[in-house]
């Protein structure tokens, strides 16, 4: 007998459907020589310290480090039944290998390992192995299984990340609380994890950069000009010796110009065009997915993902937890049954278009989308040969922004004419800009997002827009050495603006980016693709940011606490705040994952980090722990927790004020 353990419910009963076993069963079904169960994501979790050690329960100095040898693990409260299934079914007698039909990535391994081991099964075990859930493609996997120690690399990389972040974060939480502390906060939990607190600290140092700006006043002159086939506005500027100049630093410079040229005619200095050409977007991965839907439709990263997973388990799309944005070449062979399924689908305005492949058709996509080196564990999200037909709300926008991705990589460029004029009067020119679409290519099925002039300050608390020059739709057909009469010179002010803060789809962009920046070329090369978190982990780092007090989402921008900012100002330890860590453990992760680093050496590194991180908070100064000024008195108000977790106030004790963190009391 085959038992075969799924990541979750749906996904073992499309297994079992798709294996010929009949039946819904609660906890398991079985038929044909096979027994198909799930899990239900994790269902192990690490013990707390004190699960160890009763004397770990304390949190004080003389405790710390703390080392578990062996790690050990327990049922989750919440889903025990179902692991004692799974554990009973793994157990039985008649039951003679297993196959591990979990998500094909770290944390599927993972899953599927703790709960292997804590039901202290030896059974030889099966990988099963897809990025789809159709029919075809579940058999298709079922029937090229690898034996699960050709994963045994990835099983000690699942482990070791697991481990090396409890130790990380129980041992670095219990230091930091301990010295706010000892500075005179009250009770309460400064939680300090190895991706949260960087992902915290990119946050908080573009709300400092923002804190500490100076806005600087500046001018600009504008000119609009006549033409007998069309008017336009032009924007002065001056270039000298290889420096161009475009604004005043005073308002009488730009007021003195203007009326220096009064009166005096324009003539169109030059008149200079070039034709630029965009290839079609590469096909979404997780990341980009869930930017685009925040930008679109103001989506968090965490629904996008809930989306996406409920259009894989409904067998339309591929695997969504993936980070490449590629396809192999066998899925190319597979790629026309796709598109015949969008044809078949719902998104009937995909039919000009489909109509127009059709005509060209066989055509096939280039190398910049199908490149089996650039696909580790899943491709690209791309719709499945199953049609969507009855999709409505949110799930039907997230999969027409695959579908059309998708068909639009298989038509031909975006083209565009850039049209440049410079106008003067007199000695000084101004500059006009211009662009026509040609031809809108791929840019027709996959049109790019434009935001609307009313949505530019996403930001609630944003200053105003420093002033830029606008690039005009068409330009009038003017020529080289024609006059043009100069209709009005305006001075405008402007100032200069502080960064914007940051949208759920910038902190994305911004934490799969980070470390590129690192002088070390190997940290570089291993965040290239990963960054801080994975695909997989980033939308629920960014929640439990804010379940823990230390991020706020104020419509589509996301703010740091006081307790955020205080808590990456106080961190004394810079590996903590910075994207460095997450670069060196990636990078042995990955040469785990090969075959080329020994989980023992690595772990044996993350032991002697741990011991220096903890000894280098202990003896760091005290920090100030002081938050905002009491608005009554002046005084810096002090930190403490609320009754509710995760929650924490501002508190004046001498004329009883209080007001919640990141509000104005």
């Amino acid at each position: 007998m085959r038992l075969i353990v799924a990541e979750k419910p749906s996904m073992g009963r499309a297994l079992a459907e798709a294996l010929g076993l009949a039946g819904r069963g609660r906890s398991f079904i079985e038929g044909n020589g096979l027994v198909v169960t799930w899990c239900v994501g994790h269902l192990v979790e690490a013990l707390n310290p004190e699960g160890y050690d009763p004397a770990w329960k304390a949190w004080r100095w003389d405790r710390l480090p703390i080392f578990p040898e062996p790690f050990r693990y327990a049922p989750i409260a919440q889903t025990k039944d179902q692991f004692e299934a799974v554990a009973r079914l793994l157990n039985r007698a008649d039951v003679t290998e297993v196959v591990n039909a979990t998500d094909a990535g770290r944390e599927g391994e993972l899953i599927f390992d703790l709960v292997y081991r804590l039901a202290a099964c030896a059974k030889p075990v099966h990988r099963f192995w897809t990025s789809s859930l159709t029919p075809e493609a579940i058999r298709e996997a079922y029937a090229a299984m690898k034996p699960g120690e050709a994963y045994a690399g990835l099983r000690d990389a699942a482990r070791s990340r697991q481990e090396a972040d409890w130790l990380v974060g129980i041992n670095a939480t219990r230091a930091q609380t301990l010295r706010m502390r000892r500075a005179g906060a009250e009770d309460g939990v400064w939680s300090v994890g190895r991706v949260q607190t960087p992902t915290l600290a990119l946050l908080v140092r573009r709300e400092l950069d923002i804190r500490t700006f100076k806005p600087q006043p500046f001018w600009s002159l504008r000119a609009r000009f006549a033409h007998p086939v069309g008017n336009y506005e032009g924007r002065w500027f001056r270039e000298r010796e290889g420096e161009v100049q475009e604004r005043f630093a005073a308002e009488e410079e730009a007021r003195a110009l203007a009326a220096e040229l009064e009166g005096r005619p324009g003539r169109i200095r030059s008149v200079t065009g070039r034709t630029e050409k965009k290839k079609p977007e590469l096909l979404y991965d997780l990341t980009s997915l869930q930017k685009e839907a925040n930008k679109r439709f103001g989506f968090t990263a965490e629904a996008t993902l809930g989306l996406a997973q409920n259009l894989y388990e409904k067998q339309l799309i591929s695997y969504p937890r993936t980070s490449s944005r590629h396809l192999t070449e066998a899925d190319a062979q597979k790629a026309p049954q796709w598109i015949k399924a969008l044809a078949q689908g719902q998104l009937t305005g995909l039919g000009p278009f489909l109509d127009q492949l059709r005509a060209r058709w066989p055509v096939k996509l280039d190398k910049r989308f199908v490149n089996d080196k650039e696909v580790e564990d899943h491709a690209a999200l791309v719709p499945t040969e199953k049609p969507a037909r009855d999709l409505a709300g949110d799930e039907l926008r997230i999969y027409e922004l695959i579908a059309r991705r998708f068909l639009g990589a298989y038509f031909p460029e975006r083209v565009e004419v850039k049209t440049t004029l410079v106008t003067e009067i007199g000695p000084e020119t101004f500059k006009t800009q211009g662009s026509v679409v040609k031809e809108e290519g791929w840019s027709a099925v996959d049109p790019p997002h434009r935001r609307k002039k009313a949505d530019k300050g996403a930001d609630p608390s944003a200053e105003g827009e420093e002033e830029t020059s606008e690039e005009a739709e068409g330009l009038p057909a003017v020529k080289k050495g024609e006059a043009v009469a100069v209709a009005s010179l305006d001075p405008k002010e402007g100032k200069t603006t502080p960064p914007k803060r940051m949208s759920e789809g910038d902190l994305l962009s911004a934490m799969q980016g980070a470390g590129r920046e690192l002088d070390d070329e190997s940290l570089r090369g291993a965040m290239r693709d990963c960054g801080l978190g994975t695909p997989a982990t980033r939308a629920n780092m960014i929640e439990t940011l804010i379940k823990r007090a230390y991020v706020e989402r104020k419509r589509n921008v996301l703010l740091p606490t006081d307790k955020g900012v205080r808590l990456i100002q106080s961190l004394s330890v810079e590996a903590l705040r910075s994207a460095e860590l997450t670069g060196q453990w990636e990078a042995r992760l990955e040469r785990m994952r090969r075959g080329e680093e020994t989980r023992a050496a690595f772990m044996g590194d993350i032991r002697g980090f741990v011991s220096a991180v903890v000894g280098e908070l202990q003896e760091a100064p005290a920090p100030q722990i002081h938050g905002a000024p009491c608005p009554s008195c002046g005084a810096p108000m002090r930190i403490i927790p609320s009754t509710r977790r995760g929650e924490f106030f501002h508190r004046c004790a001498p004329c009883q004020v209080m007001a919640p963190i990141g509000k104005t009391p």
